[in-house]
C-alpha cells in the first residue's frame, strides 16, 4: 500500500488529493494518507450548511468551510485533528462496509490498540474509546474506486466543535446525552505520555506500516497539478460548497437508524417537477442518480414506489430503505 503525507493543512487541497490517486492511480494500486487540517468545518455531500453550521460563529472566529464528496455528517477538525483517507480498488458487488473494516477501520482500531487506546469500531461508522467518539468514517465510490476517509480526535478544540456544529436534536437524545460536547473524546486523555499530533502521527504511521506493507509515495508534478485543478474547480469553490437552497412545495423530515433524511419536492399539477433528498445517511454515490429517477412522475406514492423497484437504492441512502424513503416524501416524517 502506498503511503501519502501532504504537508498542506488546507482541507480543499486534501479532498482533491484523494480525487486525483483515484483519477491516477494504477488499477490495483491502494494509497493511505494521514493528514491534518487548519481549523475547518466539513460538510457530507448531502447537507445544508446552514442547517448544521452556526455560519455566524465560524466566520467570527475565521473558521472555514469546506464539502467533501462523502456522505454522513458534519464534523470540525483542526491542528489537534489526524484525518485518514484510504483510497482503493472497487469491483461491481464489493461491499463497501467490510472493505472499509479490512482495508481502513479495522487496522487503524488494530493501531491504536498497539498504541494502548482502548478503541473499538462501533455502530455504522464510529471508532469509540469508552464509550464516546473519537472517529467517523464515511466512503464515496468514483469509477472503479473506493475512498473510505475518517477523522481522529487527538487534541482537537472540542468546546470549538460544539460551538460551531448544530447537532439534530433527535441524534443527541438517542444517545442520551446532553449535548454534542458529552459525545466526543481526545484521544490524548486516553494514551499515558501522549505528546503532540506530529508524534501521534508519527507513531500511527509506524504502527501501520508493517500491517499494511505501507511505502511512501511522493506526489509528482502531474499529480500536484491535477489536485490544484480540482481544488479551483471543486473543493474550494463557493458552488460547490454551499450550493443553492432547494426550490420546493414540499418539504418533510425524518430520522432513521440509517441516518437523518430530508425531501425537497417541487410538485406542479401533480408531476413531481424537482426533488433534492439532503441528509447524514452515508451515500457512496451522488445522489442526482436517484432524484432524477423521481423526477418526471405523478406525486403518488404508488408511482414514486413502482419507478425505485428493481433500482438499489444503498449506494445513494446507505442503509436507509426505500420504505423509510416514501415514508419521508408522502408524510410520517418527524418533521425536524
Amino acid at each position: 500500500m502506498l503511503y501519502i503525507e501532504p504537508e498542506s493543512t488546507d482541507a480543499a487541497l486534501h479532498f482533491s488529493v484523494e480525487e486525483c490517486c483515484m483519477e491516477r492511480l494504477p488499477p490495483d494500486e491502494t494509497a493511505m494518507m494521514l493528514w491534518r487540517t487548519d481549523s475547518c468545518v466539513m460538510l457530507g455531500s448531502n447537507q445544508i450548511a446552514d442547517a448544521e453550521i452556526d455560519m455566524e460563529e465560524a466566520g467570527r472566529l475565521g473558521i472555514s468551510v469546506t464539502r467533501r464528496s462523502s456522505g454522513g455528517g458534519a464534523i470540525f477538525t483542526d491542528l489537534g485533528t489526524l484525518l485518514y483517507s484510504v483510497i482503493s480498488p472497487f469491483r461491481e458487488g464489493d461491499d463497501p462496509a467490510r472493505l472499509a473494516a479490512e482495508r481502513a477501520v479495522g487496522p487503524v482500531v488494530a493501531a491504536l490498540r498497539g498504541l494502548g487506546v482502548d478503541a473499538v469500531a462501533e455502530g455504522r461508522n464510529d471508532i469509540l474509546v469508552d464509550g464516546r467518539k473519537i472517529s467517523g468514517v464515511a466512503q464515496y465510490i468514483r469509477g472503479n474506486r473506493l475512498c473510505t476517509h475518517g477523522s481522529l480526535l487527538f487534541r482537537a478544540d472540542l468546546d470549538t466543535l460544539a460551538r460551531l456544529l448544530r447537532p439534530d436534536s433527535g441524534k443527541i437524545s438517542s444517545k442520551a446525552l446532553r449535548s454534542v460536547r458529552g459525545r466526543v473524546t481526545n484521544i490524548a486523555e486516553h494514551i499515558r505520555n501522549p505528546g503532540g499530533t506530529p508524534e501521534f502521527r508519527a507513531e500511527l504511521r509506524q504502527a501501520l506500516t508493517k500491517p499494511l506493507g505501507l511505502r511512501e509515495y511522493r506526489l509528482t508534478e502531474g499529480d500536484s497539478a491535477c489536485a490544484l485543478r480540482i481544488r479551483d474547480e471543486k473543493y474550494a469553490n463557493p458552488a460547490w460548497t454551499f450550493g443553492k437552497a432547494p426550490d420546493f412545495t414540499y418539504r418533510n423530515a425524518a430520522r432513521f437508524q440509517g441516518g437523518r433524511t430530508e425531501v425537497f419536492l417541487r410538485v406542479e399539477r401533480g408531476l413531481v417537477r424537482s426533488c433534492r433528498i439532503q441528509g447524514d445517511f452515508l451515500a457512496l454515490r451522488p445522489l442526482r442518480g436517484l432524484e432524477s429517477l423521481i423526477e418526471g412522475l405523478d406525486y403518488r406514492r404508488g408511482a414514486v414506489e413502482d419507478a425505485l423497484r428493481g433500482t438499489d437504492l444503498r449506494p445513494f441512502l446507505g442503509s436507509v430503505s426505500r420504505n423509510e424513503l416514501l415514508s419521508c416524501m408522502f408524510g410520517g416524517g418527524d418533521g425536524r
